[in-house]
């Protein structure tokens, strides 16, 4: 009799391992970080290297005191840690980004039970955290609005680390796509329903298409581990992540806080999409 394996996702279906698709995502958001250092400098960069220490040592602390293989080198920790420090304020202090970093991978992630089996993005996770313990220090200094194509290119605006470039986010988005590290079906339902959905209310674009809104999109929404696997039901993912943003900064007038909170109410709504988007066996029926 033939045994199976089974495991939590991601399953591995093609040659992309997961240490390529961390860092390549790494990678892409270095870019950013980078952009970000010319506009905020030194804090910038400070609040990068905290998180992401914060990230991979409290995964090395949990993984050693409870003597399991260490995984640090796939890069997950690293990835987490940089995603975070991209969408808090560059004001916010060092060792509070630190505390994010670690409850990112200490809580939202190996308290799951590690890579693949957590519900909530941890990242994402990590910055409610943040914001509900020291709401004031996350309020950005300012909104960004890109009034102008150059704004796309470089916001001098920006309020989070990742506002600084929209345009950035876009092409390494979209390199990550042609190389198969995101799939595309979420990006697009998500980035159609919100403009669509924007200009139906009457909001401005500029208001809407930020560099934490497509962070959000490319980046946070596109997880493996929180969206559906099935592909009608990561367009459905995508299209519920665009109501949501749109109903919350529509009616409270931040669209980048409206982003975030709208990928975590549906990172919780994935699991059930997932079940009712399910293909039909050959001869039987989904069980419900």
């Amino acid at each position: 009799m033939t045994q199976f394996t089974i495991s939590p996702p991601p399953h591995r279906r093609s040659k992309v391992s997961v240490k390529n698709l961390m860092y390549g995502r790494i990678m892409a958001l270095l870019i950013v970080g980078i952009a970000s250092f010319t506009l905020f400098g030194a804090p910038a960069i400070v609040n990068i290297l905290a998180a992401i220490i914060g990230a991979v040592g409290i995964e090395f602390v949990i993984q050693t005191a409870f003597k399991q293989k260490l995984t640090i080198a796939d890069g997950n920790a690293i990835y987490l840690g940089l995603l975070l420090a991209l969408i808090c304020p560059p004001t916010l202090p060092a060792w509070m980004v630190f505390i994010g970093g670690a409850f990112a991978v200490g809580v939202g992630k190996h308290a799951f039970g590690g890579m693949g089996s957590y519900m909530f993005h941890p990242s994402l996770a990590a910055w409610v955290f943040l914001s509900l313990a020291w709401t004031q220090d996350m309020l950005p200094g300012s909104v960004p609005i890109a009034s102008g194509f150059s704004d796309l290119l470089y916001e001098n605006g920006a309020g989070f680390l990742t506002d600084v470039s929209p345009i950035l986010i876009i092409l390494t988005g979209l390199v990550l796509i042609a190389m198969k590290f995101i799939e595309w079906r979420i990006p697009l339902s998500y980035i159609l329903t919100t403009v669509v959905l924007g200009l139906v209310l009457g909001d401005p674009l500029s208001y809407i298409i930020q560099g934490t809104f497509l962070l959000g999109v490319f980046f946070i929404a596109t997880e493996t581990a929180t969206t559906p696997v099935t592909k009608n039901g990561r367009i459905i993912y995508g299209i519920l992540c665009g109501v949501l943003t749109v109903l919350y900064g529509y009616f409270s007038g931040n669209y980048v806080w409206g982003t975030l909170y709208a990928i975590l109410l549906s990172n919780a709504a994935a699991p059930f999409i997932e079940v009712k988007t399910l293909p039909k066996p050959l001869g039987g029926v989904v069980n419900e």
